[in-house]
């Protein structure tokens, strides 16, 4: 079964890079419900760098990775970027999961259906977008302190890559 999950990403990402082109490298703009009844719209924040967060509250997967994703929202959230964490496939309570853990970052509600256009196989997917909601990268990882997710995000933002420390 992971095999077969690993040949499905592998054959997405083929395609995916065979079907961009300079045009298509906008991403496609959304406006979706946030925790507060308000809604938020992607191209707001087009003079900023954005991470999107696909996420799910019976993830384990996520559960893993959001505590990194706040960590970078407070490291980077003075610096210009926007951190939007976007539930999807939720059957659960995402307002009570993100008041229990104290997140700050953005929540968008019922993202399922802006998956496609965002090429989320699966939770949790991260999309990086630059200035002009430019695409910058697309991972699928849970490491909290990944040091790839990190200069991703940093180059996204125009600034230098961090280098591995030698602890």
């Amino acid at each position: 079964m992971q095999a077969l999950f690993k040949t499905f990403i592998i054959l997405f990402a083929l395609t995916l890079s065979f079907s961009m082109t300079a045009a298509d490298r906008t991403a496609k703009d959304f406006t979706l419900p946030t925790l507060d009844g308000a809604t938020i719209t992607l191209s707001e924040y087009k003079d900023q760098a954005v991470v999107l967060v696909f996420w799910a509250t019976w993830c384990p997967y996520c559960k893993k990775l959001l505590p990194g994703i706040e960590r970078l929202h407070q490291t980077y959230g003075e610096k210009g970027l926007k951190v939007i964490a976007i539930n999807v496939m939720e059957d659960g309570d995402p307002a009570a999961y993100i008041k229990q853990h104290n997140y700050s970052f953005s929540v968008a509600l019922k993202g399922d259906s802006i998956m496609n256009n965002f090429m989320v196989p699966a939770t949790p997917t991260i999309a990086i977008l630059s200035k002009n909601n430019q695409w910058h990268d697309h991972l699928n990882l849970s490491d909290p302190n990944s040091l790839k997710l990190e200069n991703s995000i940093r180059t996204a933002m125009g600034l230098d890559k961090l280098e591995k420390s030698e602890d």
